[in-house]
């Protein structure tokens, strides 16, 4: 039995949904019902949460409250007998494969229909790339590369970077994690060179694409790729196969008006032989599962990522779930371990490392002890003090780039610093600490509204417009624009290096950028950073988060908390529940070993 009426608890999206499933069910006994609309009400607010599915098994007979709620009444869930027996009966609910809005895999999953199908689709793609064998590769010739590019190795220590080139080289499936300063974009340009030596001996046309999911970390990875070729010890021939230009998944999918269709997909495919994709962890269960759809089945399949930081926004933890797969796929996952550019006297390469080790007081004595200059910590302030605060630490920072003499000087120094928040909300959030670093700027007299907007304002556009080609986190400033009389224009890097203008009126769903949540920051790096944490404890605040804020500097960091609030958020580790894990070795087990091709086709 539920112990409370159950549309006291839940969020309105959830009871609409669970109301609406068990309407489609009118033939169950009353009881049944309850445990149905129980059951859709908890799929419901777990995919929003992030999750993929619910488990039933992990559920049943224990008290359950949704967070975010006014509500404090414990949901009683039934045991899992007479559960899976209410489900088992309702229409709604099918096994996998069938057509129903709800499926019950055997493990006691619970999934909306879409998200199992891009779960399982997901899934056979990357069984189906490690069972297919590379063919083609001169041996000789690839030990050669390898040898003039990790020409150091030493025979006593393992070189991870070696080691994810040569999987690279020899399967079609490669997932390569580490944290900022392994060395993982540098690692892929040397594995660029060595497949265009494989093409050019074999005197093959190929193309190869370079893709992350943000334009910010596009460009990032268009610059570093661009850097690391001009070092590689290769011919020219080669270096000119490597290409320089990555672009955010979206535009290489081909976006298009229907926001959740793609003009390439699995009946119309990419026309590359080798997809690389970067910052894979910010990419979600659907998009990846469409992209890994929309590549050839001969094309190389390679992934970059570092497994500890925080998952996608949207449903699914897809590239923790490959990293963490077993032995499945462990041939094809390799995870650099050795950093080089957070050396032994460096203050954020320890401090990641006992947050990822979810030390929280050694963390947190690090800091304090001022043994390290670039790490510092201030006792959060009241909301009362913030904005002295805020301008003691924030505004020089922030009134250099308005007072730049040139567009790049003014990108130049805004990438510099960026104040990091944990929340969107409240007294520490995003949106009131965005209000008053603008009030700051204007009463210093450094803002000058022109209408409602401002030379050097920085804003992040916060929903995909396919008409103007931005997206979601894409980041601009409001600049003179010298080409037309000096009226102020949006300008947002592109993909190449380059600067694409917007008349500002066209644009919409924006905010401004002083401040960014920790997701937001994902793909991004800045010199220096302010990490301003609540007063008070949430379930945000996990260990993934403290870790992606920390590593988004390169030369210092100051956080502002409270102790016992960072101690538990670096003890408290972010579950996102799916059946990707377990998709991969039942597929696995099904078909590695019986010659059969998996098929691309929707079950």
């Amino acid at each position: 039995m539920i112990a409370i009426q159950p549309d006291e608890t839940f969020l309105g999206i959830d009871r609409f949904f669970a109301d609406f499933m068990v309407r489609l069910s009118p033939h169950m006994t009353e009881e049944d019902k309850k445990h149905l609309w129980l059951a859709s009400a908890l799929v419901s607010f777990f995919t929003g949460k992030g999750h993929i599915c619910a488990d039933i098994a992990y559920l049943a007979g224990k008290p359950f409250l949704p967070e975010e709620t006014e509500s404090t009444a414990l949901i009683s869930c039934p045991d899992l007998v007479t559960w899976l027996t209410s489900l088992q009966k309702a229409p709604v609910v099918g096994l996998p494969g069938e057509t129903t809005p709800l499926i019950l895999s055997q493990n006691h999953l619970l999934y909306l229909n879409r998200y199992w199908q891009y779960e399982t689709m997901l899934a056979k793609n990357i069984i189906d790339r490690i069972d297919t064998p590379v063919s083609g590769i001169n041996e000789s010739l690839l030990k050669d590369g390898l040898n003039r590019f990790f020409p150091n190795r030493r025979s006593d220590e393992i070189d991870w970077q070696y080691l994810a080139a040569l999987k690279a080289l020899k399967n079609n499936f490669v997932v390569i994690s580490g944290g900022p300063g392994t060395g993982k974009t540098y690692t892929v340009s040397k594995i660029l060179a060595l497949i265009a030596e494989q093409y050019i001996h074999a005197n093959v046309e190929r193309n190869i694409a370079l893709t992350a999911p943000t334009g910010k970390a596009a460009a990032r990875l268009s610059a570093v790729i661009k850097d690391a070729k001009t070092k590689i010890n290769c011919s020219e021939a080669v270096k000119m196969l490597i290409p320089e230009t990555a672009s955010t998944t979206h535009r290489l999918l081909g976006s298009t008006f229907k926001k959740k269709e793609f003009r390439f997909n699995e009946d119309n495919l990419l026309p590359y032989d080798a997809i690389i994709v970067d910052e894979a962890s910010m990419i979600d269960l659907p998009l990846m599962a469409k992209l890994m759809s929309a590549t050839p089945r001969h094309a190389r399949f390679i992934m970059l990522g570092d497994k500890e930081q925080l998952a996608s926004v949207e449903p699914g933890a897809v590239f923790g779930d490959i990293c963490n797969a077993g032995e499945n796929i462990s041939d094809s996952v390799v995870v650099l371990q050795k950093n080089y550019r957070f050396t032994s006297g460096s203050g954020i390469g320890a401090l990641s490392k006992f947050v990822n080790e979810g030390r929280g007081e050694d963390a947190l004595n690090l800091i304090k002890e001022g043994s390290y200059a670039d790490l510092r910590w201030h006792d959060i302030p009241s909301p009362e003090n913030m904005m002295q605060l805020l301008e003691q630490k924030t505004l020089d920072r922030y009134s250099s780039h308005i007072n730049a003499a040139s567009l790049e000087e003014a990108f130049l120094h805004f990438d510099s610093f960026r104040v990091i928040c944990a929340l969107r909300q409240g007294p520490y959030g995003v949106t009131t600490i965005n209000e008053i670093i603008e009030h700051l700027l204007k009463r210093r007299g450094l803002v000058k509204y022109t209408g409602r907007w401002y030379r050097g304002q920085p804003i992040m556009i916060n929903k995909n417009d396919y008409r103007l080609r931005l997206f979601n986190g894409d980041v601009g400033i409001l600049f003179p624009d010298n080409e037309d009389k000096g009226d102020l224009r949006a300008f947002f890097k592109s993909e190449e290096g380059q600067y694409r203008k917007i008349l500002p009126a066209r644009l919409s769903n924006l905010e401004p950028v002083y401040s960014i949540t920790v997701h937001k920051s994902q793909g991004s790096e800045f010199n220096d950073i302010i990490v301003i944490l609540p007063d008070r404890s949430s379930e945000i605040l996990t260990r993934e988060l403290i870790y992606t804020a920390i590593t988004r500097a390169k030369r210092g960091i100051e956080i502002w908390g409270n102790r016992d609030v960072f101690c538990e958020a670096v003890s408290r580790r972010t579950k996102r529940q799916s059946g990707l894990k377990e998709a991969l070795s039942a597929i696995h087990t099904t078909y590695a070993h019986s010659g059969t091709s998996l098929s691309r086709e929707m079950p």
